[in-house]
């Protein structure tokens, strides 16, 4: 593993960045990058998470289904400040293919699967570490005998340190690591990640599983809504500050959802027979705005902004991509993040990340990274320090600097599974 050096610490000491074969010095395009660390290994479906602090990140390596290496992976704790590597958990062939979550107590939740040397899911665990990178429990989650690709969904901790995922069911676990209950036995691979509303009921909604609202010492059904005729969900709903949910689907729809279950509004992004796919989980801003992204088609994909009541807002469509790349390397999987002086911040696909106005819509900066093969699930986290962390694809996890001092405070959900720590909770 490699740790990319901050410009100023190598300035410093040119001679460790040119002797210490761990430390390699590097030349970002863009001076809004402060360091770069790289895992090593490949980051497929996973974001950043931080600590309660804001002065650790953890991130945990995979690689795509469908070109699999096999290779150690690790869970990664790096500081914030200066891109340093604090400690690894290692997985051995197991998985981190979706985000960790933080608990209140510091401790790191994440989904483990794991694949034999061919690339078969052999097993799916739920892991719990604690903040030093020591393991605290591990239980082995879906059914044996019907092993499909399940590691996409990230976990969700609620205040009490109970764990909801999704593998090929929906599972609840105590703080302990026992089991409680468990929904939805689809045996397919439930790709959508729970959320839990401020009273501790869990929500959850996937392909052939509508949107539901669950007990969450039960998992006792309290309501459910179908959401569309094509009723695919890859992202995490967002949960407004009155308790209203919402959730994207891959029939090109923003749902919005009341407390109580009774639908208020559904917004068709597809209007007019072009068509898309959504991805992106959603944000919401301070004044209610639910802003997310949009891939596949559009002509090319944009970000979108809707208002509390359902209507159009704005779009921004993102500037400096090359005109002889097809636009199918345009998505915008990454889920937006709102900062605290009003900017929207999102990864591309096409390697940039991308910062706008959060009332216009207006651009304000975009970063290049030096991976054009993308930044494509990885949705950001913002730190009270300014600092944005995002990776591609390749495993780069990217510290950027900006003018928002962490994420904007009166956002009802201000980024991907609610805050920082990705614990999929208000």
């Amino acid at each position: 593993m490699t740790r990319l050096l901050p410009l100023a610490a190598c300035a410093l000491a040119l001679g460790a960045c040119f002797d210490d074969p761990d430390n390699t010095i590097t030349n970002p395009r863009d001076e809004r990058i402060e360091w770069i660390y790289e895992t090593g290994q490949g980051v497929y479906y996973g974001s950043p998470a931080t600590s309660p602090d804001g002065q650790t990140v953890y991130l945990g390596t995979s690689e795509p289904a469908q070109s699999f290496v096999p290779r150690q992976n690790y869970v990664h704790a790096v500081t914030v400040a200066t891109g340093a590597r604090l400690w690894t958990f290692g997985l051995g062939l197991s998985e981190v293919r979706s985000s960790p979550a933080v608990g209140p107590d510091g401790s790191i939740s994440f989904i483990a699967e794991e694949r034999n040397a061919s690339g078969g899911f052999v097993k799916t665990e739920l892991v719990r570490v604690s903040s030093a990178g020591a393991l605290v429990w591990r239980i082995e989650l879906g059914a044996a005998a019907n092993r499909v690709d399940e590691g996409f969904s990230a976990p969700a901790v609620a205040a009490d340190g109970s764990a909801y995922v999704a593998t090929d069911s929906l599972s609840a676990s105590s703080s302990t690591g026992q089991i409680r209950w468990t929904r939805f036995h689809t045996g397919e691979d439930l790709r959508a990640s729970p959320v839990v509303g401020a009273d501790g009921t869990v929500y959850f909604a996937a392909h052939n599983v509508p949107l539901t609202a669950m007990h969450p010492d039960s998992g006792r059904v309290l309501w459910e809504r179908t959401l569309g005729t094509s009723d695919h969900v890859h992202g995490s709903p967002a949960i407004g500050s009155d308790g209203a949910i919402y959730v994207a689907t891959d029939e090109c729809k923003l749902f919005a959802t009341a407390a109580d279950g009774a639908p208020l509004w559904t917004y068709d992004v597809g209007a007019g027979g072009s068509g898309c796919d959504i991805r992106s989980s959603p944000a919401i801003a301070g004044d209610g705005t639910i802003i997310f992204g949009t891939s596949n088609r559009l002509p090319r994909p944009v970000l979108f902004a809707i208002r509390p009541d359902g209507t159009l807002r704005w779009t921004y469509n993102p500037s400096g991509l090359p005109v002889d790349v097809a636009a199918s390397s345009f998505d915008i999987y990454s889920s937006p993040a709102i900062g605290s002086d009003g900017t929207v911040y999102f990864g591309h696909e096409y390697g940039r990340i991308y910062a706008v106005d959060v009332v216009t819509g207006s651009e304000r900066w975009v970063v290049r990274t030096d991976n054009d093969k993308g930044i494509a699930w990885s949705s950001p986290a913002l730190t009270v320090n300014g600092v944005l962390l995002i990776n591609d694809l390749e495993g780069n996890l990217h510290a950027v600097r900006t003018e928002s001092i962490g994420l904007q405070g009166t956002a009802e959900w201000p980024r991907y599974r609610g805050t920082n720590r990705s614990a999929g909770r208000r």
